[in-house]
């Protein structure tokens, strides 16, 4: 058998060249492996061409390998004639050929070692272009949206070098609101859900090829959307509805208030502690509001403000209706008529006194009430645990002039308001040392000397608004006392009110200030109460 195969390799070296044999011969990536087959198809020609001549009675060693030194020397061997064996048809090499891989290994050297045949130089290999960017090495990136805000970006290709022709963008069904026009690379619109999505692309890439890829998209959710509304326990002890508006009209003017609570409370489920009364039938031509603003840390601050707000106003019908109102009705007539109108005038000084046994009684009677529940209940351990604030206005038209007092103590605001002319301040906000203080309702705050620095009041040739509020609006609308005393801030936040209440048209305009009530600030989540007299 040995010498069966030296006599095969003697063939093929002398005498059989093939394509693949070429191949092999130039190309310095073919090798053995990829031949497997093409070498057993020469071997089975050649133990058939053998036979054949064994047949015909010609000495076998004519396939006996010559010495290798024949091989590298001038004398050529005795050369293989046709008839000796049978050749491969052109259909079979190039079935061989086609089925050959290409790979790399050395030509086996046969023994005894020979001189080698030099072979010619390998033909260089043929240039080929860099591959396009596959949809594997393409990336795709967008900025992030906000849910139910407008959106329009370009979505990022990267490498920025690739230029591919958009076909489609395909969203998520849960993701609306957002459309893609190709060929542009642009995503528009109103993103109506929040959250983390992947969005499909497909695209042609420079050979025309259609791929698709993976845009990653994050929608920043509406802040809104991630508080819960929980209703509060009407079995509370001090309940009070979650929400409330009303409106009273008199002869010369409208009052409507609204108290909404707030987002930290409606997220668990807890009362509103804000509270107001309004009043255009107190007395003759007088109008009244008073909100009131439960400090957050008492235990039953809902009640207090409900309570000293409520005691307020009927301590006030009961003196407006009787000698004491009337001093006070001459005295603002007097003050409102005077040639000079100052505060520290004789008419100024009478009007504050007549204030000071009317509004300033109010409080203190507030003040009283909240020590008579204290000392009453078997719930409440501390009159602290009734904290709250309070805010009284009191107005009446005198002629054409308008007459509005107020007492205030406590954060929130109260001002008389004259579009496109002033605004007038009647007291300033109790703030604490740090953010969120504030002073509340107690016995201190209705001695003489502190009702009587607290009490305020003016007189105007014609009024747009009579404003009283909680801090749970005045924080978020003037986040600075600077900006409480600007005109403009004032007038954005009229316009603003107006534009959500439409307070000069028919129907229900204090229950659109109710929704109005709603509107987001981030970081602003307290209750809100506001009163109107305009």
């Amino acid at each position: 058998m040995e010498e069966q195969r030296l006599a095969y390799l003697q063939w093929v070296l002398k005498a059989k060249r093939s394509p693949q044999l070429e191949t092999f011969a130039h190309v310095q990536s073919q090798s053995f492996d990829g031949m497997d087959k093409h070498i057993r198809r020469m071997w089975a020609t050649f133990l058939k061409a053998q036979t054949e001549v064994a047949e015909g009675g010609e000495l076998y060693d004519k396939w006996l390998p010559l010495p290798f030194e024949s091989h590298a020397a001038s004398s050529t061997p005795k050369p293989v004639q046709p008839q000796d064996f049978t050749m491969e048809t052109p259909a079979e090499a190039s079935e061989s050929q086609a089925e050959a891989t290409p790979a790399a290994v050395s030509t086996p050297t046969p023994t005894p070692t020979p001189t080698p045949t030099t072979l010619p130089k390998p033909a260089p290999p043929p240039m080929t272009p860099p591959p396009m960017p596959s949809s594997s090495t393409l990336r795709f990136s967008v900025k992030n949206a906000r849910q139910g805000e407008p959106f329009d970006a370009e979505i990022m290709i990267t490498p920025a070098s690739a230029k591919p022709e958009l076909r489609a963008v395909r969203f998520p069904e849960e993701l609306t609101g957002l459309i893609v026009e190709p060929p542009r690379w642009r995503i528009h619109g109103k993103p109506l859900r929040g959250g983390e999505f992947s969005l499909r692309v497909e695209y042609r890439d420079a050979t025309g090829a259609v791929r698709t890829g993976t845009l990653p998209f994050v929608v920043n959710p509406d802040p809104k959307t991630l508080w819960a509304d929980l209703p509060s326990d009407p079995g509370t002890v001090f309940w009070k509805q979650d929400n409330t508006s009303s409106s009273v009209r008199g002869g010369e003017a409208k009052i409507i208030a609204a108290r909404r609570r707030g987002r930290s409370h409606a997220h668990k489920g807890t009362c509103c502690d804000d509270d107001y009364v309004i009043d255009a039938e107190i007395a003759p031509d007088w109008y009244l509001a008073i909100v009131a603003d439960g400090a957050g840390s008492a235990k039953f601050s809902r009640y207090g403000s409900k309570l000293a707000s409520h005691e307020a106003a009927a301590f006030l019908r009961k003196a407006l209706a009787g000698p004491e109102g009337e001093k006070l009705r001459q005295a603002s007539e007097t003050y409102a008529n005077a040639a000079i109108r100052e505060p520290e005038s004789a008419e100024g000084q009478t009007l504050r006194n007549s204030l000071y046994v009317t509004v300033g009684h109010a409080a203190y009677a507030a003040m009283r009430a909240l020590l008579k529940e204290t000392e009453a209940s078997d719930v409440i351990d501390n009159v602290k645990e009734l904290s709250t604030t309070l805010l009284i206005g009191l107005a009446r038209k005198i002629g054409t002039r308008w007459f509005c007092a107020a007492y205030w103590v406590g954060d929130g605001a109260v001002a008389v308001y004259r579009q496109g002319r002033e605004v007038i301040l009647l007291g300033t906000p109790d703030s604490g040392e740090f953010s969120g203080q504030t002073r509340f309702l107690s016995a201190e705050e209705v001695q003489q000397e502190s009702l009587l620095r607290r009490l305020r009041f003016t007189v105007v040739e014609d009024m747009t608004a009579f404003l009283l509020m909680t801090d749970g609006v005045s924080d978020p609308k003037f986040p600075s006392e600077i900006q409480l005393g600007k005109l403009g801030e004032w007038e954005a936040l009229w316009r603003d009110i107006d534009a959500g209440a439409r307070l000069h048209e028919e129907g229900d305009a204090a229950a659109r200030l109710l929704d109005w009530l709603d509107f987001w600030v981030p970081g602003e989540y307290d209750d809100r109460t506001l009163a109107l007299i305009y």
